[in-house]
């Protein structure tokens, strides 16, 4: 099975929302703060046990049937094909897609790392997140009312790269390229497209982060780091969803205050 057993065709109340990577962590959160908002969400990832909590935490938020998820690999082009024709048929129209999924493979030196991890990240990081910008523009451009709104899970490391990552900061750096090129084609289509930067949410990723010796530092040395709890980037998913498209937010940071990051040295 890839997606729900039934597909109702007929829009629900409310607006309708893409979460790529939506499984767990950050994806999850924003998709349950956005259904606690009043939004239909899709949630999509590889993984459908856990797509399938996702949906009845976002039902569960929203009091209502206001989901719907895809099992499958947002980097084949069919897969994406599915989720947009899936949601629109159930929803009636897309109003946000957030760009999510990102993978971050092996931190070791550039002489060890192997190209099949950089292969897998640039598949995940960049090309998902431009099948997926792709195809909303395809829809985004055609409904009516005419619009819509893009996010981009970007990163700290776009601007300030941490040890031993050339492939996430690679891939993270080029998604502020594409962020930008979306925002300016989408001006005549009502589209509006935001980069949001998240430094340090807590999540299975960033545990390590408090545990044993750290994490490596651009001095060398490793360090424990402050970490902030996920759900303030599901609330500022939220406020830049709730904004009408003549307004937008080019780009947001968000980050545990305290963390090194690339408002100074240390």
């Amino acid at each position: 099975m890839s997606s729900n057993d039934h597909i109702e065709s007929y829009p629900r109340p409310g607006k309708t929302a893409i979460v790529t990577g939506g499984s767990s962590g950050l994806g999850r959160t924003s998709a349950v703060a956005l259904a606690r908002a009043g939004w239909n969400v899709t949630v999509t990832g590889r993984r459908e046990t856990e797509l399938r909590e996702s949906c009845d935490q976002i039902d569960a938020a929203s009091g209502r049937s206001s989901s719907h998820y895809v099992a499958g690999d947002i980097t084949k082009e069919d897969v994406v094909l599915r989720v947009f024709k899936e949601t629109a048929e159930k929803f009636g129209r897309i109003d946000l897609v957030f760009c999510n999924a990102g993978i971050s493979p092996p931190n070791v030196p550039l002489a060890e790392q192997k190209l099949s991890d950089w292969q897998a990240t640039v598949d995940v990081n960049l090309t998902a997140a431009w099948l997926c910008a792709r195809e909303a523009y395809r829809y985004m451009e055609k409904q009516s009312p005419q619009g819509g709104r893009i996010i981009i899970n970007g990163s700290i490391s776009a601007y300030a790269p941490r040890p031993n990552t050339s492939p996430y900061t690679a891939t993270k750096t080029a998604m502020t390229g594409l962020t930008k090129s979306l925002s300016l084609d989408g001006r005549k289509f009502n589209i509006a497209v935001t980069q949001i930067d998240v430094g340090n949410a807590a999540s299975e990723m960033t545990a390590k982060m408090k545990e044993g010796p750290g994490v490596p530092q651009a001095d060398g040395s490793m360090r424990h780091e402050p970490t902030m709890d996920r759900e303030w980037v599901g609330k500022e998913i939220v406020h830049i969803a709730e904004m009408p498209l003549s307004v937008n937010i080019g780009n947001v940071v968000i980050q545990a205050t305290n963390m090194p990051s690339h408002v100074g040295r240390g």
